[in-house]
């Protein structure tokens, strides 16, 4: 069972990926949407602390509006969890 988190009403179960140093892409967690899509989170270049979506297969899907301009974070559980915008 994965945890859930909840963004603009959508609630995705997170994954998180045990050993995320060994991709190309620094992907740390996986979030599944009701519908069965996968969003990978990724660091930010300018702010390592701050995670965004990207869809997995290219990066010029559009995403879905309850993901667009949302950054997470990691708290000190290591849990995920939705960055505070003043951050």
């Amino acid at each position: 069972m994965f945890p859930t988190i909840t963004v603009a009403n959508v609630r995705y179960r997170a994954q998180r990926i045990a050993n995320a140093d060994w991709f190309i892409a620094p992907i740390r967690w996986v979030l599944h949407d009701p519908r069965g899509h996968c969003w990978v989170l990724m660091e930010l270049r300018k702010r390592p602390d701050r995670l965004v979506a990207c869809h997995p297969m290219s990066p010029f899907q559009p995403l879905p509006a309850s993901l667009r301009d949302v950054a997470f974070a990691i708290d000190a559980d290591g849990e995920l969890i939705v960055a505070p915008h003043d951050a």
